[in-house]
This record gives structure tokens, sequence and C-alpha cells, in this order.
């Protein structure tokens, strides 16, 4: 195996220490992502009338999602803006590779 292959899950120093900050500061992802799948498939079923099921990731679709938008109607270049959009895709990540390893 070439180390480009062997390193392709492993993420950078700089942004691993920003989803560390970022959880204590926040809580947890995970908890967070779930709440808010509960959340939002209790309120498209009671609108919709029969069970709507969402995605486990659509917490952090939603947040990236906002950032994109953040980043397409800002003129002005924030990195920020750009580390939030490869944290929340690397917390899905995560989060999916979970949800597989339970299968």
């Amino acid at each position: 195996m070439t180390d480009n292959v062997k390193n392709i899950n492993q993420i950078s120093k700089e942004l691993e220490k920003l989803l560390k900050e970022k959880q204590s500061e926040y809580g947890s992802f995970h908890s967070t992502s779930y709440v808010f799948k509960n959340v939002l498939e209790s309120i498209l079923s009671a609108f919709n009338g029969t069970k709507v099921h969402c995605p486990n990731n659509i917490f952090g679709l939603c947040m990236i999602f906002v950032k994109l938008w953040r980043s397409v109607t800002n003129k002005k270049y924030k990195k920020d803006t750009y580390d939030d959009i490869n944290g929340y895709n690397e917390l899905n990540r995560s989060l999916k590779m979970e949800e597989n390893n339970g299968k």
C-alpha cells in the first residue's frame, strides 16, 4: 500500500485541533446530529401526515450548506468559513464510518 492510500483517511493536525476546540465549545456533533434528525423527522412527519425519515447526517449537511451559502454571498474571503466546511465534512465522514461499523 502506498503512503497516499494509507493516509487518505487521516485528517490534518490543524483540522483535528479545530474539531476538538469546536466540540469542547459547542458539544458533541454526533449527539446534536441525532437530536436534529429526530426533531426534523417529527416536524416533517406531522406536517405530511406520514412517517418521514431523514439521514443521520442531515444536520452536518445543513451546516455545510449554510457555510457554502456564506462563501457565495460574502465577497470577502473568510478562512474560517472554509475551515468549517472541511470540519463538517470530516464530522459527516466520521458519522457515516461509525454507522457502517455498526452494521
